[in-house]
Protein backbone atom coordinates (compact mmCIF):
# COMPACT_ATOMS: atom_id res chain seq x y z
CA UNK A 1 0.00 0.00 0.00
CA UNK A 2 1.06 3.59 -0.50
CA UNK A 3 1.90 5.72 2.09
CA UNK A 4 -0.93 9.02 2.60
CA UNK A 5 1.19 11.58 1.64
CA UNK A 6 1.73 10.04 -1.78
CA UNK A 7 -1.76 9.61 -1.77
CA UNK A 8 -2.89 13.16 -0.37
CA UNK A 9 -0.46 14.16 -3.75
CA UNK A 10 -3.14 11.85 -6.55
CA UNK A 11 -6.02 13.29 -4.69
CA UNK A 12 -4.82 17.25 -5.32
CA UNK A 13 -3.32 16.72 -8.52
CA UNK A 14 -4.51 18.10 -11.37
CA UNK A 15 -4.55 16.14 -15.05
CA UNK A 16 -7.00 17.10 -17.36
CA UNK A 17 -10.06 15.53 -17.62
CA UNK A 18 -10.40 13.03 -20.88
CA UNK A 19 -13.25 12.18 -22.65
CA UNK A 20 -13.52 8.02 -22.75
CA UNK A 21 -14.86 5.98 -25.33
CA UNK A 22 -15.31 3.33 -22.68
CA UNK A 23 -18.60 4.76 -21.73
CA UNK A 24 -21.67 2.91 -21.64
CA UNK A 25 -25.02 4.07 -23.11
CA UNK A 26 -27.29 5.19 -20.18
CA UNK A 27 -29.45 2.13 -18.53
CA UNK A 28 -32.02 5.06 -17.94
CA UNK A 29 -33.26 8.49 -17.53
CA UNK A 30 -30.80 10.35 -14.82
CA UNK A 31 -28.84 7.16 -14.38
CA UNK A 32 -25.40 6.80 -16.45
CA UNK A 33 -23.55 3.52 -16.32
CA UNK A 34 -19.71 3.12 -17.26
CA UNK A 35 -19.03 -0.60 -18.16
CA UNK A 36 -15.27 0.19 -18.97
CA UNK A 37 -14.40 1.15 -15.30
CA UNK A 38 -17.99 -0.67 -13.43
CA UNK A 39 -19.82 1.70 -12.41
CA UNK A 40 -23.15 3.16 -12.41
CA UNK A 41 -25.42 6.09 -10.55
CA UNK A 42 -28.60 7.87 -11.19
CA UNK A 43 -27.50 11.35 -10.35
CA UNK A 44 -31.09 13.53 -10.18
CA UNK A 45 -32.01 16.91 -10.32
CA UNK A 46 -30.51 19.92 -10.30
CA UNK A 47 -28.07 18.36 -12.25
CA UNK A 48 -27.80 18.08 -16.16
CA UNK A 49 -24.46 15.84 -17.89
CA UNK A 50 -22.07 18.27 -18.54
CA UNK A 51 -18.93 18.43 -21.17
CA UNK A 52 -15.85 16.20 -19.58
CA UNK A 53 -13.32 19.12 -21.02
CA UNK A 54 -14.50 21.35 -18.49
CA UNK A 55 -13.27 20.07 -16.06
CA UNK A 56 -9.67 19.38 -14.35
CA UNK A 57 -9.59 16.23 -12.23
CA UNK A 58 -7.00 14.63 -10.33
CA UNK A 59 -7.17 11.32 -12.36
CA UNK A 60 -9.71 10.81 -15.91
CA UNK A 61 -13.09 11.74 -16.28
CA UNK A 62 -15.45 9.60 -16.84
CA UNK A 63 -18.69 11.53 -16.39
CA UNK A 64 -19.95 14.95 -15.48
CA UNK A 65 -22.78 17.17 -14.33
CA UNK A 66 -23.30 21.27 -14.40
CA UNK A 67 -25.65 22.44 -11.49
CA UNK A 68 -26.73 26.18 -10.67
CA UNK A 69 -24.15 28.29 -11.33
CA UNK A 70 -20.31 26.88 -11.30
CA UNK A 71 -21.61 23.75 -8.96
CA UNK A 72 -20.55 20.77 -10.28
CA UNK A 73 -20.25 16.60 -10.00
CA UNK A 74 -17.65 14.89 -11.43
CA UNK A 75 -17.00 10.95 -11.40
CA UNK A 76 -13.06 10.23 -12.33
CA UNK A 77 -10.71 7.42 -11.97
CA UNK A 78 -7.35 7.36 -10.46
CA UNK A 79 -5.25 4.23 -11.51
CA UNK A 80 -2.40 3.49 -9.24
CA UNK A 81 -1.85 0.21 -9.77
CA UNK A 82 -1.90 -1.08 -6.75
CA UNK A 83 -4.56 -0.86 -3.60
CA UNK A 84 -5.00 2.01 -1.49
CA UNK A 85 -6.04 1.93 1.82
CA UNK A 86 -8.83 4.00 2.11
CA UNK A 87 -7.83 5.58 6.08
CA UNK A 88 -4.46 6.46 4.52
CA UNK A 89 -6.15 8.17 1.60
CA UNK A 90 -8.64 10.14 4.14
CA UNK A 91 -5.93 11.51 6.46
CA UNK A 92 -3.24 12.18 3.51
CA UNK A 93 -5.85 14.12 1.86
CA UNK A 94 -6.95 16.10 4.71
CA UNK A 95 -3.68 16.81 6.03
CA UNK A 96 -2.63 17.83 2.43
CA UNK A 97 -5.63 19.89 1.46
CA UNK A 98 -5.56 22.10 4.70
CA UNK A 99 -1.53 22.83 4.52
CA UNK A 100 -2.06 23.73 0.82
CA UNK A 101 -5.16 25.06 0.65
CA UNK A 102 -6.18 26.13 4.13
CA UNK A 103 -9.27 24.35 4.15
CA UNK A 104 -11.53 22.63 6.72
CA UNK A 105 -12.61 19.37 6.66
CA UNK A 106 -16.02 19.41 8.34
CA UNK A 107 -16.29 15.51 7.55
CA UNK A 108 -13.82 13.08 7.34
CA UNK A 109 -14.68 9.52 7.97
CA UNK A 110 -14.45 6.13 6.30
CA UNK A 111 -17.51 4.11 5.14
CA UNK A 112 -19.22 1.83 3.56
CA UNK A 113 -20.55 2.90 -0.37
CA UNK A 114 -21.60 0.81 -2.81
CA UNK A 115 -20.56 -2.34 -0.34
CA UNK A 116 -16.70 -0.95 -0.51
CA UNK A 117 -15.42 0.43 2.34
CA UNK A 118 -14.82 4.57 0.85
CA UNK A 119 -12.92 7.82 1.76
CA UNK A 120 -15.76 10.26 2.72
CA UNK A 121 -14.33 13.77 3.17
CA UNK A 122 -16.13 17.19 3.25
CA UNK A 123 -13.72 20.19 2.99
CA UNK A 124 -14.70 24.02 2.28
CA UNK A 125 -12.21 26.67 1.76
CA UNK A 126 -11.35 29.71 -0.59
CA UNK A 127 -12.14 28.83 -4.41
CA UNK A 128 -13.98 29.59 -7.13
CA UNK A 129 -17.46 27.81 -6.39
CA UNK A 130 -16.36 25.28 -8.84
CA UNK A 131 -12.73 24.30 -7.66
CA UNK A 132 -11.00 24.89 -4.75
CA UNK A 133 -7.87 26.86 -4.81
CA UNK A 134 -6.88 28.54 -1.62
CA UNK A 135 -7.06 31.98 -3.27
CA UNK A 136 -10.00 32.64 -4.97
CA UNK A 137 -13.44 34.78 -3.68
CA UNK A 138 -15.69 32.06 -3.74
CA UNK A 139 -16.43 30.17 -0.66
CA UNK A 140 -16.40 26.55 -1.89
CA UNK A 141 -16.73 22.69 -0.39
CA UNK A 142 -16.19 20.09 -1.89
CA UNK A 143 -17.64 16.70 -1.02
CA UNK A 144 -14.92 13.36 -1.66
CA UNK A 145 -16.56 10.21 -2.14
CA UNK A 146 -13.34 8.01 -3.20
CA UNK A 147 -13.91 4.15 -3.14
CA UNK A 148 -10.28 2.16 -3.83
CA UNK A 149 -10.61 -1.01 -5.77
CA UNK A 150 -7.37 -3.37 -6.12
CA UNK A 151 -5.57 -1.52 -8.55
CA UNK A 152 -7.77 1.72 -8.84
CA UNK A 153 -9.77 4.52 -6.88
CA UNK A 154 -13.42 5.15 -8.04
CA UNK A 155 -13.73 9.29 -7.00
CA UNK A 156 -17.34 10.97 -7.19
CA UNK A 157 -16.58 14.67 -6.18
CA UNK A 158 -19.30 17.40 -5.46
CA UNK A 159 -17.90 21.18 -6.01
CA UNK A 160 -20.10 24.11 -5.13
CA UNK A 161 -20.18 27.18 -3.22
CA UNK A 162 -20.77 26.62 0.27
CA UNK A 163 -23.65 28.57 0.58
CA UNK A 164 -25.46 26.49 -1.89
CA UNK A 165 -23.41 22.95 -0.36
CA UNK A 166 -26.65 22.22 2.16
CA UNK A 167 -29.36 21.91 -0.64
CA UNK A 168 -26.97 19.93 -3.09
CA UNK A 169 -25.93 17.84 -0.78
CA UNK A 170 -29.26 16.10 -0.32
CA UNK A 171 -29.22 15.40 -4.34
CA UNK A 172 -25.32 14.51 -4.22
CA UNK A 173 -26.05 11.91 -1.40
CA UNK A 174 -28.43 10.69 -2.88
CA UNK A 175 -26.69 9.75 -6.40
CA UNK A 176 -23.45 8.55 -3.87
CA UNK A 177 -26.28 6.10 -2.26
CA UNK A 178 -27.43 4.89 -6.06
CA UNK A 179 -23.87 4.17 -6.46
CA UNK A 180 -22.95 0.69 -7.46
CA UNK A 181 -19.13 -0.85 -8.40
CA UNK A 182 -18.30 -3.94 -9.37
CA UNK A 183 -14.74 -5.53 -8.51
CA UNK A 184 -13.09 -6.08 -5.44
CA UNK A 185 -10.94 -4.77 -2.01
CA UNK A 186 -8.17 -6.24 -0.98
CA UNK A 187 -8.67 -7.28 3.15
CA UNK A 188 -7.04 -4.43 4.27
CA UNK A 189 -9.27 -1.90 2.10
CA UNK A 190 -12.11 -4.34 3.43
CA UNK A 191 -10.84 -3.99 6.63
CA UNK A 192 -10.19 -0.16 6.95
CA UNK A 193 -11.87 2.07 9.61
Amino acid sequence: MRGAACWALVVVGMGLALASPGRAADPAPGATADGWVGFSLTVGKPWGKAALNQYAVPGVARCAWSGPGAANVVVFLQEPGTAVDPREMLDGSVTHLTKAFGVTASVATVRTVGGMRAMDMVVAGKGTGGALDGKGGTDTTQHWVAVPRERDVVVVLLSCPTAEYPELAKSFDAAVASLKIEGTQTAEQKAAK
